[in-house]
Formats: structure tokens, sequence, C-alpha cells
């Protein structure tokens, strides 16, 4: 381990700022992809891999690979410095969260491998024992320890950075079945002015081409999205009473573009229609070139997946 990570894992056992926040630009809308920006972590059980694909949680002792999902729309490639902190023991103190010292692990990476340890976890306000992970992202820069603000920064010439929280949930009984990622399996267009039964699947194969807008107000195109059949499990939680039942899922899913406008960053299916479908409205720039599209779906228990499509605007 580097001596910055020796500091930063001290430093951790005492204290660490979950009031760091986001570094990027939070005048933009919550949809436009305008800067170097984290959008999620997926989490992947690699001990029950084989058995089991797409758990999202992980007993003590089993190990899990985290994948930070990211947009870095400068001009030119840079490198990306991650650094991780894992807290599995934590006390509450005001805007910050205490970890003990055998509770800390700082890890470095996009993606990274993180074994559960074996010990006391906090919990969730369910009382489910969970870890609390922090990324820390620099694009074009470092990673270090600020001497001033004993809180870790990204320094750099002309670099961004943005934190992210994650929660891992610790299987410490298996009387439930474990929570898997959603799968998003597929990205529609509707043409404004057209019905569901004229929607286009956005493939990755050949880009989609869709008219520039040239009209006042732009015209308003669909955009919906789908996922696989199973996504949305049965989980435990709790009712107004404080006991245990049973309940479907239900998911939020993430919209954003790097051009043209979108009605909402985040969509979430509802009881009322528990399987979508979840759409959202985006109008096209008025210039022509590729859009990027990035959507993401997450459930309240860690399962998250994200895909990446474009379209040709002409």
């Amino acid at each position: 381990m580097s001596t910055e990570h020796n500091a930063l894992r001290a430093l951790v056992g005492v204290t660490f700022a979950l009031a760091l926040g986001a570094c990027g630009d939070e005048l933009a809308p919550a949809w436009e992809i305008r800067a170097f920006r984290l959008f999620g972590a997926k989490i992947e059980n690699l001990t029950r891999q084989a058995a089991d694909p797409g758990v999202a949680e992980a007993a003590p002792g089993e190990q899990v690979r985290l994948t930070l999902s990211y947009v870095d729309p400068a001009p030119a490639a840079r490198p990306l410095n991650v650094t991780w902190v894992f807290c599995a023991e934590a006390t509450v103190m005001g805007t910050t969260f205490g970890c003990t010292s055998r509770g800390v692990s700082v890890l470095s990476g996009a993606t990274v491998t993180y074994e559960v340890p074996r010990l006391d976890f906090a919990v969730d306000p369910s009382n489910r024992p969970r870890i609390q992970a922090v990324a820390l992202a620099c694009a074009g820069g470092t990673v270090v320890l600020d001497p001033a603000t004993r809180q870790p920064r990204c320094t750099g010439e002309g670099s961004e950075s943005w934190v992210m929280t994650r929660s891992l949930l610790v299987r410490t009984d298996e009387t439930v079945r474990p929570n898997h990622n959603p799968t998003i399996d597929r990205v529609s267009f509707i043409r404004s002015g057209l019905t569901t039964a004229d929607a286009v699947t956005v493939g990755t194969d050949t880009p989609l081409r869709v008219p520039r807008c040239t009209a006042d107000p732009c015209p308003e195109h669909t955009l919906d999205v789908s996922v696989a059949a199973g996504s949305r499990e049965i989980q435990p939680t709790f009712d107004l009473q404080g006991n245990r039942v049973m309940t479907q899922e239900r998911l939020q899913f993430g919209f954003f573009t790097d051009k043209g406008t979108m009605e909402n960053a985040f969509r979430v299916d509802s009881v009322a229609i528990p399987d979508g479908p979840i759409r959202n409205r985006w109008m096209a720039p008025r210039e022509a070139g590729t859009v990027r599209f990035l959507f993401t779906a997450q459930d309240t228990r860690g399962g998250f997946d994200v895909v990446e499509r474009t379209v040709v605007v002409e």
C-alpha cells in the first residue's frame, strides 16, 4: 500500500467527510453531460458469479467487483485516478461518518475487487448490514491528501473530479434470496407524431438517424427504456406498522445526453404500472452531429445497470 493510501487509511479511521459532494457543474441540468461525471457503480459478486450471475450483495469473506460508470467528454484522452474508501464499521457524526481502523479499506482504480471483511457492520434504517464506500474520481489529475483540510482532493491543472457514495448490502444470513442487478435490454425511439407501434430499437450496430430541429418549438421525440424479465425482484421491507413484508422492487431510471434537451433526468416506475413503460421526451439539437445517450437502472438494494447509445442527427 502506498504512503498516500496509508495516510488516507489513517485519516478515514477517524473521520471522512460525506459532504465532499460532486465537483462537477452543478448549474447544468441533471440530464446534461457537459463535463466529467460519474453515473453509478455496478457491484458484482465474484464468489457467486458462476452459480448465480448478477448477485449485487455479498456475505463476509466473499469478493465483489465494483465498476464505475463515468463519462469524460474532454477533447483529448486523459488519465483517470480513482480512490475508493470502504467503511464497514461506521458511526454518524453530524455531516460525517467515522470508521474504526479495522473497518477501513482503501483501493485504487475505476474497477476494484473488494473482499467483505468478517466483523460487525454498520446498518441502514431498516437494520440491514451494509458497507459504505466513497469513490473520489479525478480526471486529468491525481488524488492527494490536503494538509489544510485533512481531506483527499483532486489536484492538477485542468483536472475535474466527482465524488460518489455507494452502499454494499452484507448478507449476514441467507433467509431471503440475494438481490441481483437489473438488466436494461432495450432502448426504443418513437419519432414525434408517431405511436408506440412505430417504435424503433436504438441498437449498437447501425446508429439511428434522426432529423435535426428546424422548427420552434422543437418536436418532442420519445425514448423508452425496458428491462429484462426478472429485473424487478421481490424484496423484504416494512409496512407502516413496522411489520416485515415482501414487495416488488421499484426501479429508478436515469436519462442522460450531451446534445439536445431532455425533459427529465430520472423516472421511477410505479405500483400502478410496475413494468413500465418508462419513457422520457427528448428534443433534437439544431446542429447536425452524433448525440450520446446514457441510460441507467437502479433498485433500492444496490442493483445497477447502464447502457450507452448514440444517434446521428442530420
